[in-house]
């Protein structure tokens, strides 16, 4: 199997990103202030604002008249970021899951399509891309949810696994704790199946997986789950993605926090890396969980 190119696809949320961006952009390279542009624009400061700040859709039209304001000339550019207005409006993306997605997870599997590279490092449970069906069913059912409520999440992470297959895709890299894969989430069979789905993927070109085991000792993000997307695309900030048991939440602007998380990533890709191959760590200190019994 060849090795896939970087992804050029774009996810609504992206487009919408990249068109608030560019549109705050031009307003500031014109050096107008968002009270001036509304007043010209007859329009409230605060839409102005929700537009900058990706809260609203927003009509072509409306992108045609702000960038006239700011003296964007290029129509090759206003075409571009005209286009890329209608394709965010057409296609709602992650939003139909709004009702059970929060806000940041959202943003970040929406994001995930345009990413060139993923760090992750996730302790305590299989990343929810590389869940197995029946693996995700039996964590979702712990949250008490109804049949119908873990049908549907299954349905958005289906829809999240699609990347996988696609062509166009990031590189992954992704350190899991020991806890992961020796806690019998949903009994024997189905974890002997998700490992064995691991294997699959850590074998596909732009995978790589790593487990750090607990023979690696205390380390500085022992319960803290977090996910770092870096892009090809110079307008699109690398986004971090924090997850614990109260709470998931999004940065882009924190380039400190983001610097500190992606050291953080590399210091314990190294310890799992000292550790061992993905693939050995598997079969000497995963396997014997669910060995059968000797007589």
């Amino acid at each position: 199997m060849t090795k896939p190119e970087k992804s050029g696809t774009e996810s609504p949320e992206v487009m919408k990103r990249r068109l608030r961006l560019a549109l705050r952009q031009a307003r500031t390279d014109a050096d107008i202030s968002q009270k001036a542009a509304a007043s010209e624009l007859v329009w409230s400061v605060s839409k102005i604002v929700r537009i900058e700040q990706g809260t609203v859709p927003v009509a072509p039209t409306d992108v045609r008249a702000m960038l006239h304001l700011y003296k964007v000339t290029d129509e090759a550019r206003v075409d571009d970021l005209v286009e890329l207005a209608k394709q965010a409006r057409e296609d709602k993306g992650w939003a139909e899951y709004e009702d059970i997605l929060q806000p940041a997870t959202r943003e970040l599997v929406g994001s995930e399509p345009a990413a060139k590279v993923v760090y992750q490092y996730e302790p305590a449970i299989v990343p929810g891309l590389f869940q197995t069906q029946d693996y995700g069913r039996a964590l979702l059912h712990v949250l008490g949810l109804s049949e119908a409520d873990v049908e549907r999440r299954l349905e958005a992470r289906l829809k999240r696994q699609r990347l996988l297959e696609a062509t166009l895709r990031p590189d992954f890299n992704i350190v899991i704790g020991q806890a992961a894969l020796v806690r019998p989430v949903g009994g024997k069979d189905v974890m002997i199946e998700q490992i064995s789905r691991l294997l699959e993927l850590s074998k596909e070109p732009g995978v790589n997986l790593w487990l750090l085991p607990f023979s690696a000792g205390a380390h500085r993000a022992m319960g803290s789950a977090f996910t770092i997307l870096q892009f090809e695309d110079p307008e699109l900030k690398d986004l971090l993605y924090l997850e614990n048991a109260e709470r998931v939440s999004v940065s882009r602007d924190e380039k400190h926090d983001i610097s500190q998380y992606l050291e953080l990533y590399v210091e314990l890709q190294k310890l799992a890396d000292d550790a061992g191959s993905f693939e050995d760590l598997v079969a000497s200190v995963v396997r014997p969980v669910y060995a059968p019994q000797s007589n």
